[in-house]
């Protein structure tokens, strides 16, 4: 049985992909790999809970100008 593997090409305008994954592995303690996958499956938590924020936001902001006019 091979091993399965998944290369990054990194553009020249995105070079401090590299760098910024080695980084992260230092912070979590764990491979490249295991980081970029951390990442990714954080990545739909994230923008579910940024979409929360702004509806809150967005409500907190109505209520404060509905007495207005």
């Amino acid at each position: 049985m091979t091993a399965q593997g998944i290369y990054i090409n990194v553009s020249r305008r995105n070079d401090d992909l590299p760098e910024m994954i080695e980084d992260y592995s230092e912070k979590f303690n764990l491979s490249k790999a295991d980081t970029v996958a951390e990442i990714l499956r954080a990545y739909p938590k994230l923008i579910a809970y940024k979409h929360r924020v702004l509806e809150q936001e967005s409500r907190s902001f109505g209520r404060l100008f509905s007495n207005a006019v």
